[in-house]
């Protein structure tokens, strides 16, 4: 019996191309073409490249955590090192604490941020796909590192 609803029934299959994704929509599906059939938009990845994406994440994380967690332990040495020396020195640290908890929280923002694109980069390299609750985390420490910025800057003196 002959199937009237599938024109290409009893053809050879043809090649429907590389699972894809858009970076724009998150409209998943098979291409070969880059462009979107839903939004038009030139951001229609394979899994491939998106896993290359996600390798150049785990390397951006791993460098903000190693880098700002080494600043950050360097300087607690150095600050409390010499606070513990001499009475001035711990009279000094007490009186820059405040200022120091801000520098903290800077540094604690940025190695949140790290980490994002660390738990980011592991998921786009085990997935192939990019997981947007991450990419809503990470704007949303990008707006939190901007105003932290802009309290640094303007508010203290």
């Amino acid at each position: 019996m002959q199937n009237l609803q599938n024109p290409t029934y009893g053809q050879p299959p043809q090649e429907a191309g590389d699972p894809r994704q858009c970076f724009k929509c998150n409209f998943e599906g098979l291409g070969s073409n880059i462009t979107c059939p839903r939004c038009r938009k030139n951001h229609f990845l394979t899994a491939k490249n998106v896993r290359t994406r996600g390798t150049i994440l785990v390397i951006v994380g791993l460098f903000l955590i190693a880098l700002i967690g080494g600043i950050s332990i360097f300087v607690a040495v150095l600050l409390f090192g010499s606070a513990n020396q001499t009475p001035e020195g711990t009279r000094r640290v007490q009186e820059a604490m405040s200022a120091l908890l801000v520098v903290y929280a800077l540094f604690a923002l940025l190695i949140a941020f790290g980490l994002n694109s660390l738990i980011s980069g592991i998921w786009m390299l085990v997935t192939g796909r990019r997981n947007r609750v991450m990419l809503w985390v990470m704007w949303g420490l990008l707006a939190l590192l901007g105003i932290a910025f802009i309290f640094v800057r303007f508010a203290l003196p």
